[in-house]
């Protein structure tokens, strides 16, 4: 047993951030579950991210619109009176905030440097995947054959990236700091 001593540091954040993972996401299914209504359809994260998305369109000049989808729960977006995309739960970045956020908890120091770094790396995330539905949009309307591959494949490296960006930027600033 004290040959496992040595890693307790490691077991313990790997326990927090499960523990954690699991309660965020939990959390966020039961949130789900809740009955919106029109307004916030499909539910008020996903409806926020479609409004600042076709607010970024109208900005660099598309003519955009958001329409609910009542056949699924998603929001539509239309680009110069054409559909584009539809904006699923999925498309909000909440899981990999609730991944981001596990993982910056689960290896904090104080609560204070703690939930600054977790307010600004959500909006960072959050604003990172606006741009993401954006250039997506671009691509879905203009170059529609780099649509899959952009999907599937691009933009989910690039909001993981981002990250795995933040975690080392976090992890050295901590290491720097318990050291100091």
């Amino acid at each position: 047993m004290k040959v496992l001593k040595a890693y307790y540091p490691v077991f313990k954040f790997v326990a927090t951030f499960a523990v954690l993972y699991i309660i965020f996401s939990v959390g966020y299914y039961l949130f789900l579950g809740v009955e919106w209504g029109d307004q916030l359809y499909p539910d008020p994260i996903t409806a926020q991210i479609s409004y600042h998305t076709q607010e970024l369109f109208q900005v660099i000049g598309y003519d955009a619109q958001t329409l609910n989808s009542p056949a699924h729960p998603s929001v539509i977006m239309y680009m110069d009176e054409q559909k584009v995309y539809r904006i699923i739960e999925g498309c909000n970045a909440v899981s990999v905030m609730i991944l981001f956020t596990s993982f910056v908890i689960a290896f904090a120091r104080g609560w204070k440097k703690t939930l600054s770094f977790l307010i600004s790396g959500i909006a960072f995330i959050y604003l990172v995947n606006i741009i993401r539905l954006v250039i997506l949009g671009i691509i879905y309307k203009d170059y529609k054959s780099y649509a899959h591959f952009s999907h599937e494949v691009i933009f989910p490296s690039i909001i993981y990236g981002s990250v795995v960006l933040l975690w080392i930027y976090w992890i050295r600033n901590i290491k720097r700091e318990a050291v100091a």
